[in-house]
């Protein structure tokens, strides 16, 4: 069996020979890799998103202090111990909810690889979504290249969904992007909806 560091780095450089490799693995031994990654992308996303908050705090309160009867809030302290709290919390609950929250991913798009005939088992699917964080996890916590950490994850997905499952890159392409579509066409909709009530709402009170 292979490092973690072995591994780590077979998935962002060799990522079709390493799902190979480890396609026999347990998913307790997958499941150890995600969680190693996850605590070290908390750890590291929760440093940037506490500085990255306290900095705006910071330049909003000072903007603040030097309107007429709001010299009040120029007391920083006031707000920083209030907003690292509220960090910490959302982080920790974020942290919480994506340690189970794997398996449901894993699971709805296993319904998409059964609806391509995939026979190789929820196992692998769910082993294939761990494994497809790695580059999100290294890379995710850094602004604007999460953006690419986040195609990359994408690109592993298709490839050990090919790998795993034994699908064709065809097939492994629409397992992934069907399932993002959908989402994405949820979300339109439901923007839709929201529009229209507030449209609606706006209508009777005669605001527009």
């Amino acid at each position: 069996m292979s490092s973690f560091s072995e591994k780590l780095k077979g998935f962002l450089v060799k990522p079709v020979e390493t799902f190979q490799a480890h396609k026999g693995e347990s998913l307790g031994v997958a499941y150890q890799y995600y969680i190693v990654l996850f605590v070290i992308f908390t750890i590291l996303y929760g440093i940037v998103a506490v500085v990255t908050d306290m900095n705006f705090m910071s330049s909003t309160i000072d903007a603040l202090s030097q309107v007429p009867g709001m010299q009040w809030v120029s007391d920083f302290s006031l707000f920083s111990s209030f907003l690292i709290s509220f960090d910490v919390f959302v982080i920790y609950t974020a942290f919480v909810i994506g340690l189970f929250s794997i398996f449901l991913c894993g699971l709805i798009l296993h319904c998409f690889v059964l609806m391509f005939d995939g026979g190789n088992g929820y196992v692998q699917t769910i082993k294939t979504v761990m494994y497809a964080h790695t580059p999100y996890f290294i890379l995710g916590w850094i602004p604007y290249v999460n953006i690419i950490a986040g195609i990359w994850t994408l690109v592993l997905l298709v490839l050990g969904i090919r790998e795993l499952q034994e699908f064709s890159t065809g097939k492994a392409v629409f397992v992934v992007l069907i399932p993002i579509v959908l989402v994405l066409i949820g979300m339109i909709l439901f923007a839709v909806v929201i529009a229209s009530f507030i449209g609606g709402i706006l209508g009777l009170t005669g605001l527009i």
